[in-house]
Order: C-alpha cells, then structure tokens, then sequence
C-alpha cells in the first residue's frame, strides 16, 4: 500500500477538483472548497431560507443587541440587519466552534 505525502495532497486541494488513483487502488477525489461567502457584504438575505444562529456566545460571537442577527449560510456565518435583512458582515472566522465542522 502507497501513501500520498501530505505535500501532495495539499497542492491538489489547492486548485480544482481532482481525482488520485493509485495502482491497484481506488480512485478518490479531493473537492476544493470556495471560501467566499454566498453573500457579499450589501447584499440582501432572502427572509425564511436561512436559520438564525443562536447560543452565540458558545460560538465565539458577541451576542446580539437586537439591531443584527448571525445567520449560518453553508459554511459561513454573516451578521445581518434584523430589519432589512441586508448583510453586515461575513464573522465566520470570529465563530471559532462552526469552522471546525
């Protein structure tokens, strides 16, 4: 049995899709992943396709005063306007606890 170095692996995470195969072996495909937001700070959140995130202290967030929500969106968690839906901020790095998932 054939290991992949570590140093392999990360060059293909780093572009496209890929797919290693290896004698003998299955192939596997390593996905990459898109780390920007589905939303852009300014953009509108569509009402009721989104959860609220709650029990944001546990995640590492400052808890909200009522004038924002968090929202998980995917991988992502954005600060949104409570009224206008409209997003303030992209605090997926501030929400230490969901990014290890």
């Amino acid at each position: 049995m054939k290991l992949l170095p570590l140093a392999l692996i990360l060059t293909l995470t780093a572009g496209a899709a890929q797919a290693i195969c290896l004698e003998g072996m299955k192939c596997i495909t390593i996905e990459s992943f898109d780390d920007t937001a589905p939303y852009a700070v300014g953009e509108t959140l569509p009402r009721g396709k989104y959860r609220v995130l709650l029990n944001t202290t546990y995640h590492g967030l400052p808890a909200s005063d009522g004038t924002f929500w968090y929202f998980r969106v995917g991988r992502h968690v954005l600060q949104v306007d409570s009224q206008s839906m409209e997003v303030l901020a992209d605090v997926t790095r501030k929400a230490r606890r969901l990014t290890r998932q």
